[in-house]
């Protein structure tokens, strides 16, 4: 099944299958663009489950794209779910390929934003082709168009 296209490439179906990653159980999410390594976790004195998800484009390059990484954790964990990306410190680094981490909690429950995370208002949202909005600050930004719009 073919998804919509994104920024002239089309997105396609996720396709799950179960693999083994260092010994765990994991699924693995898998389209025509990325390949997501999805697993929970409970620390011990932490209240909620913890989601993680490993996240390699399908040609292994370093490019990145924001409205990319948020579309995979809407699909593969929900719209409401609220996850990070952490930038270590030296001491933890690991730097072994282009991978992207993303953590969050399994709640809807905004437990990220209580930690003083993330924007607390209202959502603003460019598709990159109307009139811009007037937003303070916000002048010279570029932003591609949303996936909605684009017409590739």
């Amino acid at each position: 099944m073919r998804g919509p296209k994104q920024h002239g490439r089309r997105w396609d179906a996720w396709q799950v299958t179960m693999m083994e990653v260092q010994g765990e159980e994991q699924l693995c999410y898998h389209n025509n663009r990325y390949h997501v390594f999805y697993r929970e976790y409970q620390p011990e004195g932490v209240p909620h489950t913890v989601v993680h998800l490993s996240i390699k484009n399908n040609d292994r390059s370093p490019h990145r794209d924001w409205r990319d990484l948020q579309r995979i954790k809407n699909e593969i964990v929900g719209e409401e779910y609220q996850m990070v990306e952490i930038f270590p410190r030296e001491s933890d680094k690991v730097d072994l390929s282009n991978q992207y981490h993303l953590w969050g909690f399994k709640t809807v429950e905004p437990v990220l934003a209580r930690l003083g995370f993330g924007w607390h208002g209202k959502r603003l949202v460019w598709n990159g082709i109307s009139p811009r909005p007037d937003i303070p600050d916000a002048e010279g930004a570029v932003q591609r168009p949303s996936d909605e719009d684009s017409t590739l």
